[in-house]
Parts: structure tokens; sequence; C-alpha cells
């Protein structure tokens, strides 16, 4: 019985560590820099967000589960930062270098058009949280007053939803460069902590590079 016992327990340790090593050929890491333009959304009554702050640069991380050869689920996170432009900088911010700091935590599901190929393009669109602020430093320093509310900052955290186009291409070994572009649709207006509606929903369109490397076996 105890050899029976014994026997039964090896063959269990080899079946979990089979499983935990196929679990993990599902699972890829991204990361990479990127760009990003504010759209079409407004920033006052006069302006709109694109003539207040210049094109931005980020940086993106994903965590990517391959549910099959044409279905993926990924767990992204990326910080992106959009200077202001000079001459609309608030006078007590003109040389702290001010800027829009935004914050991008998003759940995806991703389509695979093709699978097996030198380069493979997919479709993706998922939603987030996009905790953002005008900082009056360059990085995520002291968010602005509130526009028509001094006593609250001009800052949210900001459901939103995403949508995109991207392609990974082998390199060498576990390595593969990626591209991806993406529309980012913030739901920012906020009247109640802003004390206006001028300060409108927001939308980006972000473009990331990277490499992406593939865990378990090759």
């Amino acid at each position: 019985m105890k050899r029976i016992s014994l026997g039964l327990a090896a063959c269990l340790l080899a079946a979990s560590g089979t499983g935990a090593g196929q679990g993990l050929d599902r699972f890829s890491f991204r990361l990479g820099p990127g760009g990003i333009l504010a759209v079409d959304g407004r920033y006052s009554d006069t302006e709109k967000l694109s003539k207040v702050v210049n094109i931005g640069v980020g940086l993106n991380a994903t965590l990517r589960y391959r549910v099959n050869d044409y279905l993926a689920l990924d767990a992204g996170y990326a910080f992106q930062w959009l200077s202001v432009k000079k001459a609309q900088r608030p006078y007590a911010y003109k040389e702290q270098a001010p800027a829009l700091n935004i914050q991008m935590v998003s759940l995806n599901g991703t389509f695979f058009l093709g699978s097996g190929y030198a380069f493979e393009p997919y479709l993706t669109a998922g939603i987030g949280i996009y905790p953002w602020r005008f900082s009056q430093t360059a990085l995520w320093g002291k968010p602005w007053p509130a526009p028509s509310k001094p006593a609250e900052s001009f800052s949210d955290a900001s459901p939103g939803f995403n949508f995109g186009l991207g392609v990974e291409s082998y390199f060498f070994s576990k390595v593969f460069l990626t591209a991806e572009l993406k529309y980012h649709y913030l739901f920012s207006r906020n009247v109640a902590k802003f004390g206006t509606d001028d300060f409108s929903q927001q939308d980006f369109l972000g473009l990331t590079v990277g490499l992406l490397y593939r865990f378990g076996k090759t």
C-alpha cells in the first residue's frame, strides 16, 4: 500500500508539473515605448485638448494569456505623459513644465486573424480605468486646481474603453516584435467635481512598439 501511495503521489506530481508547463506556454509579456495624441475632446469652451497639450510619450506593459491560437486575454498598464504647450500653461506653472499624466489600466480581448505565420495581425478591444491629472510638474506632481472649483483637484480616475489593431512578428528564440495602434475613449466629463461641463469626454490615439516574450517552451 505504501508503494502504491508513493507511486500515485509521484504520478500526481509529474502530472501537475506537466500541466504547469503547458499553462506557462500560454503566457507572454510585452514591454515597449509609445506615443499618444489627443484627438477631439474639449479642454474648455474655446479650446480642444489637442490645442493645449503636445503629442505625448509613454511606456506600455501587457501580460497576455493565449486562450488558443486565435484568442487572447490582455491585462495592460501604461503611463503616458503629454506636456502642456507653453502658451497654454497657467501663469503659476510656466517654469515648471506642467503636463497631463495618464495611467491606463485595461483588460482586453484580442482576436488573431492568423496563426503560425511570420506576421500575425490581430484586433483588440477592451475596457479600463484611466487615472489622470494635470500635473504642476512634468511627472505626477501636485495636480492643478479644478477649472471652476479651486478646492478640488484637476484629476480623476475615469472609466473608458479602447479598441485597435496590431501585429506580432517573430524575432528570435521566444522574442517577438510588436506594433499596436489603439483608440482610447475616456468618460472624463465630471461637472460635480470640476464645476463645469466645458471639460468634456476625452479621446486619444496611441501607437506602441515593443518586444514580446513568450514563456514556456519555444
